[in-house]
């Protein structure tokens, strides 16, 4: 073999090891060359599942007692965001232990001497005005006290006066302690909403009340005028099922006129600061468990004249309560829903 001929073969084998192909890296023969320089398409991102964001339910602060006159509305319109059902209604019970140094002539009233049974209802009654019917029923008392077992129900008006802002007119009446009659009360009242953000909102309440104490064999009929007001701050978990919130009143006498007539003293009503706190929690898409914890303040135990001969607020108490709301949905809107809440009135 000539040194040229050996030369040309081991310069062919050295090739065909540099080059060598695997059959899968082969080109496809269909696909286009590319082209010089040009970097590789990216392998395309699998599509994103979309995000379904519930509808924030948490519960708000609401007040099942009498406080300062003037009674909230349930639980869902703070849940819910709004201040005047739109459609719909809203129905519900509550149980209240009272607890108190005295005041229903049986000496201290411990947790489970006294309670009351709540059942209310709210009601769209037209566009923009919601009606509120309460009663109470004593479902405990002491041995020793023989109140009459309806305890009084009140009637309350609602109408929203724009985003923000709603006035209630109520009238309610309660049988007298250890007395034949009944005391009357009526109040008018603007509630003033403001979400500070996300988890805290704000809500104020101003108004007046009166009370006139309607008892049988008495020389006069007294009663009384107060300007009152309410706080309240809320705490929630955004789009969460739980709520909680912090609140107080107060009330200062106007005006009086009469004789208590429990002690035949001229009325003598007092300054008034109650205090409520308590929590919210979503039981289902339309059922919702409240408990709340308020004190409640009037007058001195030991002069007749600063207090009310009645069962519910008339003396210094703390109130216990537990309650449980349900939505009905109303009628279909018109865009293929059923609700509660309308643009026009929610917050």
């Amino acid at each position: 073999m000539t040194p040229r001929l050996a030369c040309v073969i081991a310069t062919c084998l050295l090739g065909a090891h540099g080059t060598t192909v695997r059959a899968d890296r082969l080109p496809d023969p269909a696909s286009p060359p590319p082209e010089s320089g040009a970097e590789p398409e990216p392998m395309p991102r699998p599509p994103m599942q979309p995000q379904v964001e519930r509808a924030s339910p948490a519960s708000g602060y609401v007040q099942t007692g009498e406080l300062i006159g003037y009674r909230e509305p349930s639980p869902m319109s703070t849940a819910q965001e709004y201040l005047v059902l739109a459609t719909g209604a809203e129905v519900g019970g509550t149980l209240r232990t009272i607890t108190a140094d005295g005041g229903v002539g049986t000496g201290r009233l411990k947790l489970t001497d006294l309670a009351l049974f709540d059942g209310h209802l709210e009601w769209a009654v037209a566009k923009h005005y919601e009606l509120d019917v309460q009663a109470s029923l004593l479902a405990k008392q002491p041995s020793g006290a023989g109140e009459d077992i309806f305890q009084g129900g009140s009637l309350t008006l609602r109408r929203a006066l724009g985003t923000w802002t709603a006035g209630a007119i109520a009238g309610s009446v309660t049988p007298l302690l250890d007395l034949g009659g009944l005391a009357y009360g009526g109040s008018l009242f603007v509630t003033h909403k403001k979400r500070l953000n996300e988890i805290v909102t704000f809500a104020l309440a101003a108004g007046a009340s009166s009370t006139i104490i309607a008892a049988t064999h008495t020389v006069d009929t007294p009663w009384f005028l107060e300007g009152a007001g309410h706080a309240a701050v809320l705490v929630r978990i955004p789009n969460g099922v739980w709520g909680g919130w912090l609140g107080a009143g107060y009330a200062l006498p106007a005006y009086h006129h009469g004789h208590d007539p429990v002690s035949g003293m001229t009325l003598d009503p007092q300054p008034r600061l109650d205090i409520d706190i308590g929590t919210g929690v979503e039981l289902s898409e339309d059922w919702y468990l409240s408990a709340d914890l308020m004190i409640l303040d009037r007058g001195d135990l030991a002069n007749p004249a600063t207090r009310l001969p009645v069962l519910d607020g008339g003396f210094d108490q703390i109130q216990i309560t537990v309650g449980v709301t349900r939505r009905i949905k109303g009628k279909d809107k018109g865009d293929g829903t059923r609700g509660i809440s309308d643009p026009l009135i929610q917050l």
